[in-house]
């Protein structure tokens, strides 16, 4: 995280509490930043998305009713497996995937299953 977040933790943190508020509200498009989403895909391998993806889940926990915990938990699990389809693959495919990723994410429908 250190390699894609640098020393801006405060912006990163409050990037991601914009978008999961966004994403579940709906009250809002998310903003996302496509530069920060492709050096995400770049910089990210599987073990690291699970990793955070861990995280959030430990701390929607901890700081929110169940509940909401498990709304959080279900936007968290798409958006890192969605990250780590792009991130796991290669060439053109994954140039494809990440326009449509971020063409998805920017609209606001991450949770739109049709």
């Amino acid at each position: 995280m250190t390699r894609l977040v640098g020393n801006r933790w405060l912006e990163a943190e409050q990037s991601a509490e914009a978008f999961m508020s966004a994403t579940l509200f709906l009250d809002e498009q998310p903003d996302v930043d496509p530069v920060f989403l492709e050096r995400a895909v770049q910089l990210l391998g599987p073990a690291e998305i699970d990793a955070l993806a861990e995280i959030m889940l430990e701390c929607a926990m901890v700081a929110f009713p169940l509940q909401s915990a498990a709304a959080i938990t279900e936007v968290t699990e798409m958006l890192a497996s969605t990250v780590r389809a792009v991130a796991t693959s290669e060439g053109q495919a994954r140039q494809d995937q990440l326009e449509r990723v971020y063409s998805r994410l920017s609209a606001g429908t991450l949770m739109n299953r049709f």
